[in-house]
């Protein structure tokens, strides 16, 4: 049996209880122990649309409790993460090296369902962690996704940065630039000056937090999930500069702002979603493994699962920069 939360409606979570299938040979049966709200979590319990229910949560760190008859590599009592993606290997996007775009991608074998305490996913989804279980380990797959973001804005020599948004991605990307080599200097900004207070505190000397942008700048990574945080980036990029946007902002697609900067003053725009290839989650769990730490800790909001609803409707103000779950505890 599995016991926890779906979403029944807009801005409804309901605890349910259900029956496991016998394991399938290339299934593993997991204890989750930590989930992060995710922006797409967010938007789902915001929504007037779609159907339901929905099974939410899918930025876990989990303990492996069984494997099935044809998994290798993993074990039970193995702490692991979870890719977003499925990858048949074969198809022309595989093939070229954009298996995150897999024509076969969408197979239902991801579990989207980590606010319960067990469930199953298939085995290629699953990357075995060499640490033991820490709660800022569910940043992997968002991290990996920034870090395939950064790829796409192509990064050189000194140029001017500029994130806005210190969330959940912001934070990442903060991080990635503070330790992915070589560490790149940006300034980070958010509307939440309470978020941002607790950023300029992990950031330093690499990165620096400002209340008001001042100036163009080069390469600009609108991480806000709002159309005023693309209009900043707009607003702040140089012309012929880099916009990277991982938002999914509501309103019209192509304001008057948008079209006017990049079409009439040769600004490169890049919308980048998915995290690239396997080697980019892996890549994302070694930098949390190895330079993770106590400042950067204590960006983290950690709520026990039962009030996995106050979560998510006070996310959008939430102080802190990441909210987690702890699925398996308390959340002390």
């Amino acid at each position: 049996m599995s016991s926890g939360y779906v979403l029944a409606g807009p801005r409804t979570l309901r605890f349910e209880t259900r029956s496991l299938p016998e394991l399938p040979a290339d299934w593993v049966r997991l204890r989750f122990l930590y989930c992060g709200l995710c922006g797409s979590d967010i938007t789902h319990f915001e929504s007037q649309e779609g159907s339901y229910p929905v099974s939410v949560g899918h930025e876990f760190v989990a303990e492996v409790m069984a494997v099935g008859a044809d998994v290798e590599g993993l074990s039970p009592g193995d702490v692991v993460t979870s890719d977003l993606n499925y990858r048949c290997g074969t198809c022309d996007h595989c093939l070229a090296g954009r298996s995150h775009l897999c024509q076969d991608g969408q197979q239902g074998l991801f579990t989207n369902r980590a606010f319960s305490d067990i469930g199953d996913i298939h085995f290629s989804y699953l990357l075995r962690l060499d640490s033991p279980v820490r709660r800022h380990l569910t940043l992997a797959e968002p991290l990996s996704c920034v870090l395939h973001a950064k790829r796409w804005a192509g990064l050189t020599g000194d140029e001017r940065i500029l994130v806005i948004g210190a969330g959940s991605i912001g934070l990442c990307m903060a991080f990635a630039l503070c330790h992915q080599a070589p560490a790149r200097r940006f300034e980070i900004t958010d509307l939440m000056s309470s978020r941002l207070s607790a950023i300029k505190k992990a950031i330093g000397p690499v990165g620096k937090g400002v209340a008001e942008p001042e100036g163009d700048y080069d390469v600009v990574f609108d991480l806000s999930g709002t159309e005023s945080g693309l209009e900043a980036a707009c607003n702040h990029i140089r012309a012929g500069g880099r916009i990277c946007s991982m938002s999914h902002p509501g309103g019209d697609p192509v304001s008057p702002f948008f079209i006017s900067k990049i079409m009439r003053e040769d600004v490169t725009f890049t919308v980048s979603y998915l995290n690239g290839e396997p080697a980019v989650l892996r890549e994302a769990a070694w930098l949390l493994e190895r330079h993770w730490s106590e400042v950067w800790d204590s960006l983290i909001e950690v709520l026990p699962l039962n009030r996995l609803q106050e979560a998510y409707e006070e996310r959008r103000t939430a102080p802190w920069c990441k909210t987690v779950i702890a699925v398996a505890g308390d959340g002390a």
